[in-house]
């Protein structure tokens, strides 16, 4: 996704956002899906594989689990967990 369909796509978001709470969850949000996001590339590239292909190393994914990643806010974010087969 280039920058201007990135921007395209939260501008059609945000047009629900009414009230300052409405703000903060949608931005609560952006930060979880992002972090996730990135921490799943990553992952990707640690074990050479994408999600749901073939494995071709000796490390495989391996369930998630809950964590909690402070930023301004605390956000709860669900990350997959790899174990040596």
């Amino acid at each position: 996704m280039n920058k201007k369909e990135l921007e395209a796509f939260v501008k059609e978001a945000a047009k629900g956002i009414k009230t300052p709470e409405d703000l903060n969850e949608f931005s609560q949000m952006l930060k979880k899906i992002t972090v996730e996001a990135a921490v799943n590339a990553e992952m990707d590239e640690q074990l050479g594989y994408e999600k749901h292909k073939k494995s071709i190393s000796t490390y495989s994914r391996n369930g998630k689990s809950s964590k909690r990643v402070k930023t301004e806010d605390e956000a709860p974010l669900e990350l997959e967990r790899f174990a040596e087969t």
